[in-house]
């Protein structure tokens, strides 16, 4: 699926938190991986390093609320492209994903937004992409 919106412009309409003040970025697929880049039309300074979520997380799991799905015009299901920022670190399994706030992506009029999700959900900005192996390791989470 990522592949398939290389060089496309998503419209985020303002809802990337702090930085409200950009609207369109460009989809770059990075090949070979399932990353991608999200670099700012406006500011070519501002990117994202982006990923499925569920590449990494099997369980990870929430519903949108009317106003988002109406805000996205999604029409059906197959329409929705999640994807979840992702914090580079050195070494690379030390990077983290942010569960908390993903972006939603309707991939037929390429409108995009990124939501916080209620309490309820308990996910979190900074969760370690590799956090089943560190914990099946012994590894302690602090």
């Amino acid at each position: 699926m990522l592949e398939h919106l290389n060089g496309k412009i998503i419209n985020f309409h303002g809802s990337i938190l702090a930085f409200e003040g950009l609207n369109e970025f460009v989809f770059n697929y990075i090949e070979g991986s399932d990353l991608a880049y999200l670099s700012s039309v406006q500011d070519e300074k501002i990117g994202f390093v982006i990923t499925v979520p569920f590449e990494y997380f099997k369980e990870y799991t929430f519903e949108l609320n009317e106003d988002d799905v109406a805000r996205l015009e999604l029409q059906s299901e197959r329409e929705v492209l999640i994807l979840s920022i992702v914090t580079l670190r050195e070494p690379f399994q030390e990077s983290t994903m942010n569960l908390l706030a993903p972006l939603v992506i309707n991939v037929r009029n390429l409108k995009g937004l990124q939501i916080i999700l209620p309490p309820s959900y308990e996910y979190e900005i900074k969760t370690p992409l590799y956090q089943k192996e560190r914990q099946e390791s012994g590894e302690k989470k602090c």
